[in-house]
This record gives C-alpha cells, sequence and structure tokens, in this order.
C-alpha cells in the first residue's frame, strides 16, 4: 500500500490519508456548529463517524487536531483565493478584485472555523503558540504570492502592496465576525463598500506611472 510521509517523518499508507481529511473536515463542521469549546475529540469522532482509536493514532491530543485543521483551512482559503484569481486573465483586473476576491474566501466555512479558533487563542497559550507556529509559514507564502501578483501587475511598491493585502484580510475577517451575530447589519455593508473604494484608490496610485 501507498505511503505518505508526514513532515516529522511519520509514515501514512493513503487509508491513513483519507481517514485524516475526514476529521480534518468534521472538525472545520464542528467549528463551525459548536464552536472551540464544543469542538472536542468525542464531538468530531462522531461528526466523522470514525472510532475512537483511528482518531488517536492520527491526532493523540485535541491540540494536534486543531493544529491540522487549521493549518488546513488556511491552506483551503489560499487555494480558493488562487483558484478565483485563475479566471481572471488580466493581472491588472486581478489586482483590483482583490477586496472582492478576499470577502469571498472569508465568507467560507473554512475561513469561520480560523476566526472561531483564533478567538479561543486569546485565552489558551498553548493554542496560541501552535497558530503561530502555523501561521508564520503561511503567511510568508501568502506575502510572496502577493508580491508576484503585484508585479504581474505593474505595481510600483511590492511592498505597500503586501501590507495593504494584510489590512484587507484583516479588515474582512473582523466584518465578517461582526455578520456573523447579524447578517443584515446595515453599517458593516456600507464599510464594506467603503473598504471596496479605498483598494480602488490604492489600486490607482499603485499603478500610476
Amino acid at each position: 500500500m501507498t505511503e505518505i510521509k508526514e513532515r516529522s517523518g511519520r509514515r501514512r499508507t493513503r487509508r491513513g490519508e483519507e481517514t485524516r481529511r475526514q476529521l480534518i473536515d468534521a472538525c472545520i463542521d464542528c467549528l463551525n456548529e459548536r464552536g472551540y469549546a464544543g469542538t472536542s475529540i468525542e464531538a468530531v469522532m462522531a461528526k466523522a463517524g470514525i472510532s475512537r482509536g483511528s482518531v488517536l493514532n492520527q491526532f493523540p491530543t485535541r491540540l494536534d487536531l486543531m493544529t491540522a485543521t487549521i493549518e488546513a483551512a488556511m491552506r483551503g482559503m489560499m487555494a480558493d483565493t488562487s483558484a478565483r484569481f485563475a479566471r481572471i486573465s488580466d493581472p491588472v483586473e486581478r489586482l483590483r478584485r482583490l477586496c472582492d476576491l478576499y470577502w469571498e474566501t472569508q465568507c467560507l466555512p473554512v475561513s469561520a472555523a480560523v476566526t472561531e479558533v483564533l478567538l479561543a487563542a486569546r485565552w489558551d497559550t498553548e493554542l496560541a503558540a501552535m497558530l503561530g507556529r502555523v501561521t508564520k509559514e503561511i503567511e510568508i507564502e501568502l506575502d510572496a504570492e502577493t508580491r508576484r501578483r503585484g508585479e504581474d501587475a505593474g505595481v510600483n511598491d511590492p511592498e505597500a502592496l503586501v501590507v495593504h493585502a494584510r489590512m484587507l484580510i484583516l479588515s474582512l475577517r473582523g466584518m465578517t465576525l461582526e455578520l456573523m451575530f447579524d447578517p443584515d447589519r446595515q453599517i458593516i455593508h456600507h464599510a464594506l463598500e467603503e473598504i471596496r473604494a479605498s483598494h480602488q484608490a490604492f489600486c490607482d496610485r499603485m499603478l500610476a506611472d
């Protein structure tokens, strides 16, 4: 049977990889349905329909499960944004659509799961340390991708674009959190329009000769 090697050097079979994927998907569902506090090993096990032994073989602790889930969720968000970018042929149009594409990604269930865990990390030092390790590598990749997109579009200050892109992500994540309480809050939708307009003005400056 084909094996897959983890970063730690541990090997997983194809069947083990599928079990792992099912558990991560179930964990994301539980985070959206129950919140962080309610997402226990038992809850994920029941959601996935997988035995305790198989769960513990993949994730000996709840923190191990959360680590793998949040990394998978963040990478899923990046992949979603990249797929949306790929549908737009013009690099300048891609840059101008950046705010909208980020917003669409932030509205996904995986994004809500990430936000849920980020909030929980305020009170859990082990969880916060784990998030720091996971996000560091992903953010380096995100910044590199942003620079590449900016260079493709011909921006005059790629580093300013990196900061701007991070600002967009953080702002939009906060808005999705606000809309979780009341999706019809018009002030948040008006704020989103202001961010869109601000992004277009930023693009005008970045694309000026």
